[in-house]
């Protein structure tokens, strides 16, 4: 998963030997085997998977919380604010940052304001990776949480839509193994 932040052939090559393993995957104690019938329970399958989407998750918030720029939203100000400068000078403009005009226009400075502002997004960004994976695996907080999981990897996606609509979508995509 970590390899789909490239745009490389090996990162889909990857993606789809992963997802061929895991599909070929029984039950626990039973082993890999590929069996004529198919089965209902894929726990193999739906342990890698939750244990994937958790390390990627916590290794993210981990990465997030060891950044000082990050954590005060100067990182996110700074990404915003150059972006509404540069805009117009991209090549491909449509397809490498999709930040909505409302944000560049109220949040797109690098002001007290603005700074505050993504510092709390910063700040929000990095419990909702923490909490994420376990309100998961909870079936009464698990609607709420594939919510919250869906709007953050929008917004990242929002900031590089070439480099992360793949990985984005897969995470999302992974949810479905948190169900019981």
């Amino acid at each position: 998963m970590e390899l789909l932040y490239l745009k490389s052939p090996n990162a889909v090559r990857y993606t789809l030997l992963t997802g061929a393993c895991l599909l070929l995957a029984g039950n626990l104690g039973h082993g890999l085997a590929v069996e004529h019938v198919p089965s209902a329970a894929n726990t193999w399958a739906q342990c890698l998977l939750v244990l994937v989407t958790t390390d990627i998750y916590w290794n993210s918030a981990w990465q997030k919380l060891n950044s000082d720029q990050f954590r005060s939203g100067l990182y996110l100000a700074q990404w915003v604010h150059v972006y509404a400068q540069v805009k117009s000078q991209l090549p491909h403009r449509r397809f490498q940052y999709a930040v909505p005009g409302l944000v560049r226009q109220h949040a797109g400075n690098l002001s007290g304001r603005d700074v505050r502002v993504w510092r709390a997004v910063a700040a929000v960004t990095i419990a909702a990776e923490i909490t994420l994976p376990a309100a998961l695996l909870v079936p009464q907080t698990m609607p709420y949480a594939v919510a919250a999981g869906i709007t953050m990897h929008v917004a990242f996606t929002c900031l590089k839509p070439r480099q992360l609509i793949t990985f984005s979508g897969l995470t999302v995509g992974m949810y479905v193994a948190f169900t019981p």
